[in-house]
């Protein structure tokens, strides 16, 4: 880093990314204030994704203070994205007691809740969301569990926004906010097209 900035001067943008999550969070927490930088997978991904979250206001009649979020996967796009949100929540005026409430993982091992609490299994970035509801590793049924308005799917774990998840999110919602961002494509929640058909457009 250093050395960058001495052969490059101190204005030269540093991105980084594929540094793995518990690296990448430990560097940029290390280095955010002494250098011009940025990671990729946790400032980048958020900026376009809370970006699209603000668009969609145009189109849900509903501001993002009024949504609720529920991410697929909680890695470094997840809660890059996470924090992100928090921000824009609290700069709209949302209760911070009601900000991480509204905000919910699930990951590999099912839905983040209380009952994995008591596993130990979390890391402490995880434990705000570790609400009160019941445990599933089914991801319709954490949808119907959750209601939210919004799904995100960060997870690269291939195509998890299955048709019944995609008519659950439409029968909760009159416009419901779906998010497909894994990539590549062959790792994608969905494709555009199912996600039309499936919420009947």
């Amino acid at each position: 880093m250093s050395a960058v900035r001495d052969i490059y001067g101190r204005l030269c943008l540093i991105q980084f990314e594929d540094f793995g999550n518990h690296n990448a969070f430990k560097f940029l927490k290390k280095y955010r204030n002494k250098y011009c930088m940025f990671n990729d997978d946790i400032q980048g991904t958020a900026a376009c994704a809370v970006s699209g979250l603000i668009a969609a206001e145009k189109i849900t009649k509903q501001s993002t203070s009024e949504q609720k979020f529920l991410f697929l996967g909680a890695g470094e796009a997840g809660m890059g994205i996470a924090g992100l949100l928090q921000q824009l929540l609290r700069d709209e005026g949302v209760p911070a007691s009601q900000i991480d409430q509204r905000i919910n993982f699930f990951d590999a091992d099912g839905l983040i809740c209380q009952e994995r609490l008591e596993t130990g299994e979390l890391g402490p970035d995880h434990v705000k969301f570790a609400h009160d509801m019941p445990h599933t590793k089914d991801f319709a049924e954490a949808v119907r569990i959750v209601k939210p308005s919004a799904i995100i799917g960060v997870a690269g774990a291939g195509p998890l926004f299955t048709q019944e998840v995609l008519e659950e999110m439409a029968a909760l919602n009159e416009r419901p906010i779906v998010f497909a961002l894994s990539n590549p494509t062959s790792k994608a929640e969905c494709t555009a097209e199912q996600a039309y058909k499936y919420t009947n457009g």
